[in-house]
Formats: structure tokens, sequence, C-alpha cells
């Protein structure tokens, strides 16, 4: 359904500026309109991955991207390493997920070397296998990772609150140009180090993605952006074309297996390849010189992407996609009103009004700080001060952040951005959080209005650092603590249970118990300075971990569980 409102007469005032305008709100799957979202360990909601384009009305032309989620833009999840089939879980590292935003990926048509693993072949436990099949055990050339975390067991995710289970070195990949990509890699490697060699740091330098980043839209509210029409755009017709995808949304037309990694087979959740990408497309007549101002808004899904992302080929609709479940298929994004009627995706185009002669620009904000406990080991809360804009209330901001104690104006445009704040009246308080950070790491975050007419403040920026993470502290097992980055992961425990079991029943072994307890603790020190030696003693520790795991559960023990 298409519903659209001209707000002006057939002929206006000749212009000579035009702001295409988009809303849309994502929705969470819930059971139904006046539930809360889901979010369960089988069925996760990570949030969409969203492309917002211009085209020609019959889709020859591409004209230009107006936003792409952080994860597609700046993390590289359509160009990383490892099978694109990798089953997954939040925060995960590897596989090529090319299904993302492939009408989107194909359209825009520009083509990157692929990231592959350095190992050609993977031998973990004497077993060999291709280096793309390779999901842990990384330690040997790669550097501690800056964002993925290392795969997740099932038991692990705390669907709550994410976080990382313990320190992870990815394999960060190097390019392969024989091998083409229609996504770029990551944009947020700038860094050489030895053990991943000199690849890394050029993926930010072909990553041309950054002026249009755009964080993970979140439930709750609606997203807008704005996109001012370029003076040399010739006139005619041309579509807004939203692309939405979400993992784990499967029903019964698509259920697509996961590959698992014969070596770590508990890690992941599989289950995350479903229904593919849909679009939804809204017609709009643009001429900058004698056009008029409209609205509109659509409600129905144009067609849906192929589900491996191997083209760009946009279905019609069919009984394959959901429409009547929330949060999922078509209802991935939520019917909502607006000027142009009711509709998932909203459009509006207007004149610049008040931009000629340009007004003065917007200024800056003021009072950019951490709020009160607004800091922990993996995220941050920044509270300010509304800007002003000609005496009234901003048009938008944008805010970034990214590693390091400085932002130059060619940092903040390749920086990574944050969720979308709502301008309110000038001097009035403000707030946005930063979530998936790294602890014990410092940061600087960068804030800049934009004021109607597309002009931009000065960038107000703070440094902060994230402080250590705290974990619980249990008796014993300080070495297998150390080496597994938390007491509280499922081997520490097997194994402090066999301990608790066998102590008091054998004289020998609690003699080795005490022995242990006076040398553990010098022992996890040293392994807590040392990547390598920690990697080692997993690989020592694997299979007694395993089989401790499997004695207390009553199972036979397996190979190593955990990269």
């Amino acid at each position: 359904m298409l519903a659209a409102t001209l707000l002006a007469p057939a002929r206006a005032l000749a212009q000579t500026c035009m702001t295409l305008s988009y809303t849309f709100q994502p929705d969470c799957y819930r059971p139904d309109p006046s539930s809360a979202c889901v979010q369960t360990v089988t069925h996760l909601d990570l949030g969409p991955q969203i492309a917002v384009w211009i085209q020609s009305a019959d889709g020859t032309q591409f004209v230009d991207t107006l936003m792409v989620t952080n994860l597609t833009a700046v993390r590289g999840i359509g160009n990383r390493p490892g099978r694109w089939d990798f089953l997954s879980a939040p925060l995960f590292p590897y596989g090529k997920r090319q299904m993302a935003l492939p009408i989107w990926a194909h359209a825009r048509g520009v083509l990157y070397d692929t990231v592959m693993m350095t190992e050609a072949v993977c031998a973990v436990g004497g077993t060999g296998f291709p280096g793309e099949s390779c999901l842990g055990w990384h330690e040997p050339y790669s550097s501690n990772e800056p964002y993925f975390c290392r795969p997740l067991q099932a038991g692990e995710i705390n669907v709550d609150a994410i976080s990382c289970a313990s320190p992870f070195h990815s394999e960060k990949g190097k390019l392969d140009p024989t091998t083409k990509s229609y996504y770029p890699p990551r944009g947020d490697l700038t860094t050489f180090t030895a053990v991943d060699g000199t690849d890394p740091p050029t993926y930010a330098a072909i990553n041309d993605l950054d002026a249009v980043a755009a964080a993970t839209p979140l439930y709750g509210g609606p997203y807008s952006g704005t996109w001012t029409v370029p003076s040399d755009l010739a006139p005619g017709d041309y579509a807004v074309v939203v692309e939405v995808n979400k993992e784990f949304d499967s029903n019964a037309s698509n259920l697509h297996p996961d590959y698992v990694d014969p070596n770590l087979a508990a890690y992941g959740i599989e289950g995350n390849f479903g229904q593919p990408s849909v679009i939804y497309q809204i017609p709009i007549h643009i001429d900058l010189t004698s056009g008029t101002p409209a609205q509109a808004a659509v409600s129905q899904i144009a067609g849906y992407g192929d589900w491996s992302g191997a083209t760009g080929t946009i279905n019609p609709p069919d009984g394959t996609i959901s429409t009547t479940d929330l949060g999922s298929g078509e209802g991935r994004l939520l019917q909502i009103d607006g000027p142009g009627g009711t509709g998932r995706v909203h459009v509006g185009l207007s004149p610049c009004l008040g931009c000629t002669p340009p007004p003065p620009v917007p200024s800056a904000v003021a009072d950019l700080t951490p709020a009160v406990g607004g800091l922990t080991a993996t995220a941050a809360t920044f509270s300010f001060s509304n800007a002003q804009s000609n005496g009234g209330p901003v048009w938008s901001y944008q805010i970034r952040y990214m590693a390091g104690i400085s932002m130059t104006d060619g940092d903040f445009a390749a920086a990574i951005s944050v969720q979308q704040v709502l301008p309110g009246s000038p001097g009035s308080p403000a707030s946005f959080s930063i979530p998936g950070l790294r602890a014990n790491t410092e940061y600087v975050v960068g804030v800049r209005a934009v004021d109607g007419c597309g002009q931009t403040s000065a960038i107000v920026e703070a440094t902060f650092q994230t402080p250590a993470m705290q974990f619980t502290q249990l008796s014993g097992c300080f070495v297998a603590t150390a080496a597994w980055g938390s007491a509280l992961g499922p081997e520490v425990t097997a194994l402090r249970r066999v301990r608790d079991r066998l102590r008091p029943a054998s004289v020998v072994f609690a003699t080795a118990t005490d022995l242990y307890y006076r040398s553990g603790p010098a022992a996890a020190d040293v392994l807590r300075r040392s990547d390598t030696a920690r990697a080692l003693v997993r690989r020592f520790l694997g299979p007694v971990g395993a089989a401790a795991e499997a004695a207390t559960q009553g199972v036979s023990p397996g190979v190593p569980r955990t990269p």
C-alpha cells in the first residue's frame, strides 16, 4: 500500500535547494503489539542491518547511499575472514555475511578485494582442514580483538547483558585480489601489528562508507535521516529504497543450515540463517527548479533478496516471507503514522527553507561529559547541553567515537557512529550511550550539530577510559581462571566441581591441592600478562576441562572446546 500527499500546488516557485527526508521504526520480535521485545538464546534479536539509498525509478541508475548500519559499513560483516555459513552469536567474529544487504551492495556495484584467513590450512589437534573453516586457535598469528568476542557457548550468552566472556585473538585476515566482494572490509582497524600482518590497516583506507555509517537504530522510537539533493541531479522520477535484514529470523520456508567447526562444536548458535533481506521502495519525483514538496509512505515490501547474497536479484513478494509476525519478515519495520499516511517507511521532499542566504552556522554543544555512574567496562553514557541554530533547536547531531585520546576532522569522518539523539531546545539536557566498548581502554567521542541547511558546528570532543572488567573472585582454579579469562566459564566450573569431589576423598589429592593453592596465584599472574601463555595452557587444559565437564554432566568427553 502506498500513500502520498502533495503539499503544494502543481507549480512551485523556483528553488535552488531541496531536502529529502526518510523515517522508519525497526520492530523487535514480540508475541503481540502490547508485548515487550522477546530475547532468548534460541531466538536472538541483535537488531537489523539497514541500508537506505536513492536510485532512478527504473533501477538502472544508482544515485547515492543515504545510510548503512555500522556492522555493514564499519565492522565489515559482509567481507571478513571465514566461511559465509558459520553459525552465529552476539559479537561473533567470523564468516562473510554476504547475505546482509545484497540488493543494496549489488546495486551500488563497488567491488573490494576479499578478506581471507591468513592460513591456507588449519591444523588443530592433528586435524587439518581448509583455513577458511577455522573458528578458533588463532593466537599465534593474530592480535587481541578490539571489537568481536571469541565464539561463545550457548550457556555463556546472557541475553540481558551481552558481553565478552574473555579476551579474544581474532584472525584479521588478508586481502585476496583474485576474489572480489561487494562489501567493504572493516574500517576500524588502523594499527599495524606483526602478528596480523600489513593488510588490516589497509581495510580502513579502502572502506569508503564512513560518511554514511550509522548506529543500528534502537527499538522503541523512529529513526530519521536527511539528504540534500545535489544541485546537478537531473529532474526526473526516482525511488528511495530501504533494505532490512535480521539474523535468526526464520520461518517454515527459510531454514538454512550452518557450518559447525568440528574442533569447536559447542560454540555459537545454529539457526541464524533465515528469511532473506526485504526492501521497501517509495517513488518520488525530484526537480530542483520547479518541483513540488511531497510526502509519501509505503507499507508493503517491494520484494526480497537472495538469501545467500550471491546476487542482487529482487524477488517479487510471495508466501515465503512472513507478513503478520511482529519484528519478522515484512514486519521488521513497524507501521507508524506520518504526514504521508500510515506506513513502514516515510519519505518527504521539501525546499531548504531559509538557506538563501544561509543563516549563521549552528553553535557547538556544551558540557559534554560522562554521566554520573555512566562509565562501565563495556559501555559509556554521556550528557550534554543542546546546541542552537538561528535561535532554535538544531536539525540533528552527528556523534562518533574511536579508540584514542584526540580526534581531528578527518578522524571524525572515519569514526564509528552512535545512536541518534533527538535535538531539544537550546541549553536543555540531552544524553546518549555507547555500547560494545572494551574494558580498560582510552576512547574519544565527538559531537557535531547540524542545521536544516546542512551546515555543521565545530566538533566538541571528550576523552574517557573504561574501567577494568571486574570478575567474581572464586576460590581455587587460579591457573584455569586466568587461562580462560573468567572464573565462571563452564570448563573452570567443571574443574572446580571435580576438585571439590576428590579433595576430601584422597589425602594425596588434598596435599597436591594445598601445594597448588600456594603456587597457583603466582602462575596465574604470569598467565594474565601473556596471551600466548594463556593459549598454550588452554590447549593443555582443554581436554582436561572437557573431561571434567563431561564427568560432572555424565557424558563422554570430546575435543578441546575453547579457542
